[in-house]
């Protein structure tokens, strides 16, 4: 029997309503990448002087269950991670960050070489704490998620109950030609843009220790501190941007359509932004202009970032 090959993974995910539990049950959704998971023990040891200081006896005070969860952003397929990620839940289609707890919990599933059994690893009380959507010219649209965990169970070759696994049904890729939409920043013409990242950072969003447990009490809430950046040919309009990036301006509006196809959209709107940085930059053969925006909290809108799914 041959080793497994790292495509021989299944990595599965459902949602859990008591954060750190898993259902009973579970309704898996399979996903098209892996979500790399670890479960990292904290050792403790104890050195004895019988052995000249070397390690006399080692045990394991904690785990560190983390994580990434990366590759080419699809329509639908990541909306759960996206709910983990801004703490929220989709209303009507409409997720804006928030502080509520959504986690999930991940399963990977490996054979023990071709034709054996499956050993499954099960993470709890998973969430996306930070990521990032990457828009870049004549390619497809990246994401990336920083994934963190409460705790981890013992591997074991049993299913859990009667659960069920089931796969995305969406596989066609975002692609950053007309799949992105016309990106505006409101009161601003933009120039012709290179490529864009949207970096979902969060402050102070970190592990709670606990007491007489391998498991967390938790992940805090965090700030949430996105950034902005776009990289643009420096043509006509250039200079409102220019200016407006090296003294205080107005705030305004960001907005971020993907998809191409009916009811298969997001649109992402920073409802209040100001730049931080629009550097001209000549060390290409083209002249380039590199903007930074720091969205901020909406006290109209009641959130920093509004995202909205099934677009028409």
């Amino acid at each position: 029997m041959t080793g497994s090959a790292s495509n021989q993974l299944r990595s599965a995910y459902v949602a859990e309503s008591t954060a750190g539990t898993t259902p009973s049950s579970p309704s898996f959704k399979t996903t098209d990448v892996p979500i790399l998971m670890t479960a990292t023990p904290s050792i403790y040891e104890s050195k004895t002087l019988i052995a000249g200081g070397a390690r006399g006896g080692v045990g394991v005070s904690g785990l560190d269950v983390s994580g990434t969860l990366s590759g080419t952003f699809i329509y639908g397929n990541y909306d759960l991670w996206l709910e983990t990620l801004l703490q929220g839940a989709f209303a009507t289609n409409v997720l804006k960050d928030a502080k509520t707890i959504k986690t999930l919990t991940v399963e990977n599933a490996i054979p023990a070489g071709v034709g054996g059994t499956l050993t499954m690893m099960r993470y709890r009380g998973v969430q996306a704490t930070g990521g990032s959507l990457t828009l870049s010219s004549d390619a497809d649209v990246q994401f990336s998620f920083d994934v963190q965990g409460i705790g981890s169970d013992v591997a074991t070759t049993s299913a859990i109950g009667s659960s069920s696994y089931t796969n995305p049904s969406e596989k066609i890729p975002l692609q950053s030609g007309v799949d992105v939409g016309t990106i505006a920043y409101n009161g601003y013409t933009l120039n012709c843009m290179e490529s864009s990242t949207i970096n979902f950072a969060y402050e102070n969003r970190e592990r709670q220790t606990k007491l007489s447990s391998l498991d967390l009490c938790g992940i805090t809430r965090g700030a949430f501190v996105p950034t902005i950046t776009a990289r643009m040919y420096i043509e006509a309009n250039f200079l409102a941007i220019y200016n407006a990036a090296r003294a205080n301006h107005t705030p305004f509006s960001v907005t971020y359509p993907l998809g191409s196809v009916g009811g298969k959209k997001y649109t992402l709107v920073f409802p209040t932004c100001t730049f931080s940085g629009g550097d001209i930059d000549f060390s290409g053969a083209d002249a380039m202009q590199d903007i930074t925006i720091m969205p901020q909290y909406s006290a109209s809108d009641a959130c920093v970032l509004k995202l909205t799914r099934a677009v028409s």
